[in-house]
């Protein structure tokens, strides 16, 4: 899957603008949408967190 860097905001918190960041998917609240951003470092911190929710979860090999 190739990837599609776009120069924005990072919504994940960092607080970094006009920055390359990569559209994660929607948000949706309230009845409403949003588009989610994230830059690099941000995006590096939620898949190792991500990573190590999966590793925690692996279920045991028979």
């Amino acid at each position: 899957m190739a990837e599609h860097w776009v120069t924005g905001d990072c919504w994940l918190g960092c607080g970094r603008t006009g920055v390359p960041v990569i559209w994660l998917g929607p948000l949706q609240w309230d009845g409403q949408h949003a588009p989610v951003y994230s830059c690099r470092p941000c995006l590096d911190r939620l898949k190792a967190q991500a990573l190590a929710y999966f590793m925690e979860r692996r279920p045991a090999a028979v």
